[in-house]
């Protein structure tokens, strides 16, 4: 299996194999592994087939932790930052706040 990612790409992974996807950064690739930094600060390897680019756009539908309770809630991208390090969400419930990526996944 080809692995086309390369150091600093930012990628979304499934931590530690799991079914939900977070956001981080390729630190470095080793055969069929990749080394992610996630934007939470922690770290691990995963093999390729468990990382995929980040591919959020305006109106993709994610999680994102709510700052009241630190719970997960669905919302949708309603705007990214240019240098990609900070979302303008909608909860479904119609609340909007900017947030960090450390803060969101894909499910």
């Amino acid at each position: 299996m080809a692995i086309d990612f390369l150091a600093g790409d930012a990628v979304l992974c499934q931590w530690r194999g799991g079914h939900i996807w977070y956001p981080g950064v390729v630190h470095s690739t080793n055969g069929a592994s990749i080394a992610i930094q996630y934007s939470d600060g922690s770290s691990e390897i995963r093999p390729a087939n468990q990382v995929r680019h980040l591919d959020w756009t305006v109106g993709a539908r994610i999680h994102a932790l709510w700052p009241g309770d630190s719970k997960w809630y669905d919302a949708a991208i309603t705007a990214i930052d240019p240098n990609g390090g900070a979302l303008t969400i909608r909860y479904d419930d119609g609340v909007v706040e900017e947030t960090v990526l450390a803060r969101c996944r894909s499910f």
